[in-house]
């Protein structure tokens, strides 16, 4: 396996202002978009090396099963016929800010709904608190461990397990406060990569970045180098802070990097809805990390960077997921387009941006 998440499944309905009506049953939950993001770099027979978990109650939509099985991912599908999905509810305020709420009650996904092929991936994704964080990590290297001892250690898979994957974190949006920073500062120590978004990380310093003015960009990459110094000392961490329509700025031990968003020039007709961009970001990352031939682990991530910011634009360009066609010439096509060339186009675009030394 290459990549597998814990984000949830969940169904949403979205409202919006009137007088345009609600969309419901749209596929949702950072479960999804994480895969997705993963999948848009792995067609057949490498989609299979895509994992990830499903909760279906029993009123699990056909044609939202007849999509997911059309990925041909690792899909564990759970079956919880005693109750419903989980089901979110969504609404866009006039400002562009999204009230959200849960409609039932959720299942979160933990170590033990893995399967044994899931649990010998190489990156794993989730979203959650600090103390989860550490959980998730050390319940993840414990199972791959008794299985490893378990196994002939000739064994692919026992292999596999021993081998230590990449952990990707991302911190719960609704704990990212200033009472949660030390517990947020520990956790980060016991993964790769950690990623929150920049209202995210500005909630936990309790401070404010704009980044319309010149001195927020200096006043992001002093906070970003901050945190790295102090987590650090015993980790090789990397601060991924992702910035919406700004990009994303990549922060570790010796360089920092900021590269932009995709539709950076023309969001304005091509981004139809933000929800899910972030998660799909951090698929595309994982997926990077793997494809990167870069010698060091700094570069590497850098490179990541570039498919998580060419996964999140093709998961904002429509209400739900892209469309997956295939073509007999081109092969698989997303929204249209061929994955490989969008991603091709961006590296080329910002080839100028350098990677910087801090003290550069």
């Amino acid at each position: 396996m290459d990549f597998v998440t814990l984000g949830m499944f969940i169904i949403d309905e979205i409202h919006y202002q009137p007088p345009k009506q609600p969309d419901l049953n749209v596929m949702g939950g950072a479960g999804l978009y994480a895969a997705l993001g993963a999948r848009l770099f792995r067609s057949p027979p490498l989609s299979s090396k895509v994992g990830w978990v499903v909760h279906q109650g029993h009123d699990f939509p056909s044609h939202i099963k007849e999509t997911i099985d059309s990925w041909n991912t690792n899909c564990h599908f759970v079956q919880t016929p005693d109750r419903q999905t989980t089901r979110a509810w969504n609404r866009y305020e006039p400002t562009g800010y999204r009230s959200f709420k849960y409609l039932n009650d959720k299942v979160r996904v933990d170590e033990h709904y893995l399967t044994a092929e899931q649990l010998t991936s190489k990156i794993y994704h989730f979203i959650c608190s600090a103390d989860r964080c550490i959980d998730l990590v050390r319940g993840i290297r414990d199972k791959r461990k008794k299985i490893a001892e378990a196994n002939n250690t000739d064994d692919h898979s026992a292999k596999a397990m021993i081998d230590p994957p990449v952990f990707i974190w991302e911190p719960f949006p609704a704990l990212c406060k200033p009472s949660e920073l030390r517990g947020f500062l520990k956790a980060t120590k016991s993964v790769d990569i950690v990623s929150p978004n920049l209202d995210e990380f500005c909630s936990l310093l309790d401070i404010g970045i704009d980044l319309a003015q010149p001195c927020g960009w200096a006043s992001l990459r002093q906070k970003c180098r901050e945190i790295i110094e102090f987590v650090s000392e015993n980790s090789e961490v990397a601060l991924v802070v992702r910035l919406g329509e700004k990009g994303c700025c990549v922060a570790q031990p010796d360089r920092y990097l900021r590269l932009p968003a995709y539709h950076e020039q023309d969001a304005a007709s091509r981004v139809t809805d933000p929800t899910g961009g972030g998660n799909t970001f951090l698929g595309g990352f994982g997926i990077g990390i793997l494809q990167s031939s870069e010698p060091s682990r700094a570069a590497c991530f850098e490179q990541a960077a570039c498919y998580g910011a060419v996964a999140a634009s093709f998961a904002i360009e429509q209400v739900g997921t892209p469309i997956l066609d295939r073509s007999p010439s081109q092969g698989e096509l997303w929204n249209g387009v061929k994955v490989e060339s969008r991603l091709e186009e961006y590296r080329q675009r910002v080839a100028k941006y350098n990677d910087h030394a801090w003290g550069s």
